[in-house]
């Protein structure tokens, strides 16, 4: 039987990572509020089996991809069956190992997702528990999902992870960002030749589907193909009722439709992974919701789309594979870069490799500077870029930090660029009447970017280049103290990067 979220809310179930709720809460705030919560301190993910107002059996999914602050892969690991207290570092190699595998998906005659179908007028979006996520919010949202269309060229298939508003009984707004595979192709594609592009939402499923649709992948790459690599098994799919785009088969639910030609709909504000609410409310491309189909009782997988709760957990588990992927494709001088990382999440963190100081060549730095921000995959859209050396870890923040706050000449270091780059988001959450003017269409504002160098500047003194456990002493030792760690009476864990500084990914 294939893998999808009711078996990993069983596996979540036997590791003690979920609670089943069965008395009433409500769809306006409520289901957010739970999560956000657990993910102050580590708690657990939760199901909710009585939605307030809910006549279709369905019930929602919360928490399962949030983690903590040190493991925020934890529950993606049970997902793949890998061991949820492998190290990141760890996680990051295993996962990237899987995805580079690719597997195509299959097709199948049809599966779980056909159920229930209901066609035209009967389509009702309200009949589900969509939730309310903030107070601000100009609606509900539907922030866990997989956006799948088809270039009419190539056959190439796109899953994307994106806002989706849910605007009215049948109509959804949905918010690509302007460097998107979703966005090129619906422009440069469909409208330019005055065609409707359909699109299939996908919600629930094989969980590693909205995984891979929440990254950013390289060129030409289906999300598909990808999680089949990351499950270790072709993803099962059918084919949509209303055009032919393949949808995995044991999904819950599916909403299809079309996006028409120059069809916008006003949307927003709402929450942001970025850490605030997003506005003003402006036009995004309108969905003409034609068809949803379901399993019976669906589970709506939902996520609280906010620094600290799910999102923040998918971003740090996934954005370093994607990252990943693109240093090894176009063969960059980086050991690992991490996009979007949770309490930092409009920057791109990057480890450069230098062989020699101040830089490989005249220009070396400056060169990899243009070519990282000019890399949607490589945080190219985020504000904020920060270089370090490839021997700090990207994937935890403290490391980051501490080789900004030492490696740094504010006075040469620092730059803030002239040229103005898309991005995801302004410079602040408040808008000003002067940022309101940067508003240059759907998912675009055009904005300058800072970037910070902490990347070691001068050979360094005795061969050493930072003064951490990891460098200092030999590598016999440092495994003496981690071994005994506990028996000489300390409780919390011991944090050993040896499996990053280690490591070449």
């Amino acid at each position: 039987m294939p893998y999808d979220i009711r078996q990993f809310i069983e596996d979540l179930k036997k590791a003690g990572e979920l609670i089943e709720i069965d008395q009433e809460v409500d769809w306006n705030y409520e289901i957010s509020a739970y999560e956000i919560l657990s993910g102050y301190f580590d708690g657990p993910a939760f199901l909710f089996n009585n939605v307030k107002g809910t006549k279709t059996g369905a019930r929602v999914l919360i928490g399962h991809f949030a983690g903590s602050y040190q493991k925020p892969h934890k529950r993606h690991a049970i997902c793949l069956g890998l061991d949820p207290n492998i190290d990141r570092a760890t996680w990051v190699r295993q996962a990237s190992r899987s995805i580079g595998t690719m597997l195509k998906p299959v097709e199948v005659a049809t599966g779980p997702c056909k159920e229930v179908i209901k066609m035209g007028k009967e389509a009702n979006l309200m009949e589900y528990p969509f939730t309310y996520h903030a107070i601000g919010d100009a609606a509900k949202y539907i922030f866990l999902n997989a956006c799948v269309i088809k270039d009419p060229d190539s056959q190439y298939t796109n899953a994307g992870t994106y806002c989706v508003e849910v605007y009215s009984k049948n109509r959804l707004v949905v918010t690509p960002y302007a460097h998107s595979n979703f966005a090129s192709i619906l422009i440069n594609k469909y409208w330019a030749r005055g065609e409707a592009m359909p699109v299939s939402i996908v919600i629930g499923g094989d969980p590693t589907v909205t995984m891979c649709a929440g990254s950013i992948m390289p060129p030409g790459v289906s999300e598909y193909d990808v999680a089949g690599g990351l499950r270790g098994a072709p993803i099962e799919m059918v084919k949509s009722e209303t055009s032919d785009i393949l949808v995995p088969a044991n999904a819950e639910l599916i909403i299809e439709g079309e996006i028409r030609p120059n069809e916008f709909l006003p949307e927003g504000p709402k929450i942001e992974s970025f850490g605030f609410s997003v506005g003003p409310r402006q036009p995004f491309y309108a969905i003409r919701v034609n068809c949803i189909t379901h399993r019976q009782n669906p589970i709506i997988p939902d996520i609280h789309n906010s620094v600290g709760a799910g999102t923040s957990s998918l971003h740090d588990s996934f954005m370093p594979l994607g990252y990943l992927a693109q240093i090894k494709m176009f063969g960059m001088p980086m050991k690992l870069g991490h996009t979007i990382p949770v309490r930092c999440a409009t920057t791109v963190f990057s480890g450069v490799k230098k062989k020699k100081y101040p830089e490989d060549y005249p220009g070396f730095m400056q060169q990899l500077i243009n070519t990282q921000t000019g890399m949607p995959g490589m945080g190219g859209s985020l504000a904020n870029s920060l270089f370090v050396d490839d021997d700090v870890n990207v994937l935890n923040y403290d490391d980051g930090f501490e080789a900004m706050f030492t490696q740094v000449n504010p006075g040469k270091d620092i730059i803030r660029t002239e040229k103005e780059f898309a991005t995801m988001t302004i410079e602040s959450s408040w808008l000003e009447p002067e940022d309101l003017e940067k508003w240059k269409g759907p998912g675009n504002f055009l904005n300058r970017k800072l970037i910070t160098d902490a990347t070691t500047k001068e050979e360094p003194p005795l061969g050493v280049r930072r003064t951490q456990f990891e460098t200092l002493f030999p590598e016999e030792l440092q495994k003496w103290v981690m071994d005994n760690w506990k028996e000489l009476g300390f409780e919390e864990e011991a944090r050993w990067n040896k499996s990053f500084t280690g490591s070449d990914f």
